[in-house]
């Protein structure tokens, strides 16, 4: 008798009727992808290396435009622009997640209640966030100027200062999507394990070094996550820009994303446009490199 050691078995056929009703059913959403994604994309790419006003016909103009971006020093300021936008948002929102995570993981009453509360920005259409925060910052009758002058403070010009439009895009993309993180935050905290807990402070350790020795660690993973997701979303930024300044005051709130809808729609320079959101592309490509290369030396299970 042969040994079950030296036992082999033949793989098994290929079955093509299963096959052909796999792909079938996946048929709809992969030409989905070819038709709206993946064609889209290589055709952006070609149109990169023309000079195109939309109405007239392509030019081709190999790395003209790449040469372009060199010697376009609005687009360094924008730049500036988007770099500064990510430094600030994405720290803030995480911290803030972090803060309404940890808060809502307790039993309290209502729970469910502040839960939706604080999810309900993340749903709502950007269009509605942004008339609301509109009416918010108005200089002369908005409700924070209003409590400025509660306070005998000068008004603030959100929107119309160059100094203070991006902060004020800013605090509203903070809370916007504070609530998404929140989410992620709160299932890697459900998943800490209690005894582990509970052995720190048998041990004495109190509630802050519980968290900054226990459970910030483990629930690294959820933070390189948001964190990788919020440098891709803000790299995008494009829709509170369009519904709140237009990119101004003096420019100082277009951010890439918003650059390039202009260069391609506003001034009809789809070519350049192109190139840039190729150049967009290669900057994203690299951060998410680099934090995915670094998540060894801080995430927990790397």
């Amino acid at each position: 008798m042969v040994s079950e050691k030296h036992q082999f078995t033949h793989p098994p056929k290929y079955n093509w009727k299963e096959a052909f009703w796999g792909y079938l059913f996946i048929a709809p959403g992969l030409l989905g992808i070819i038709l709206f994604s993946l064609f889209p994309v290589l055709a952006g790419f070609g149109i990169s290396f023309t000079k195109w006003g939309i109405l007239n016909q392509p030019e081709f103009i190999g790395l003209g435009n790449y040469i372009q971006m060199t010697r376009d020093t609005l687009l360094l300021k924008v730049l500036g622009n988007t770099f500064y936008y990510i430094a600030v948002s994405v720290p803030l929102n995480t911290m803030l997640a972090l803060l309404l995570a940890n808060a809502l993981n307790q039993k309290i009453k209502g729970l469910s209640i502040f839960r939706t509360a604080y999810y309900l920005p993340v749903v709502s259409a950007t269009i509605a966030v942004s008339m609301v925060w509109m009416w918010l910052f108005d200089s002369n009758y908005g409700l924070i100027n209003l409590a400025l002058a509660f306070f005998r403070l000068e008004p603030v010009h959100w929107l119309t200062n160059p100094l203070t439009a991006m902060p004020a895009i800013i605090i509203v993309s903070v809370w916007k999507s504070a609530g998404w993180n929140m989410i992620i935050f709160l299932a890697a905290l459900q998943d800490v394990p209690a005894e582990l807990i509970d052995a720190a402070q048998v041990d004495g350790a109190n509630k802050l070094q519980t968290f900054f020795r226990i459970t910030l660690p483990l629930i690294t993973p959820a933070v390189f996550f948001t964190t990788i997701m919020g440098i891709i979303g803000s790299f995008q930024g494009f829709d509170l820009v369009y519904a709140m300044t237009k990119g101004g005051p003096a420019r100082s709130t277009t951010v890439i994303g918003y650059y390039i809808w202009q260069l391609a729609f506003s001034y009809s320079k789809m070519g350049y446009g192109a190139a840039v959101s190729y150049f967009l592309f290669l900057m994203i490509l690299l951060a998410s490199l680099i934090q995915w290369f670094v998540r060894k030396h801080w995430v927990y299970g790397e």
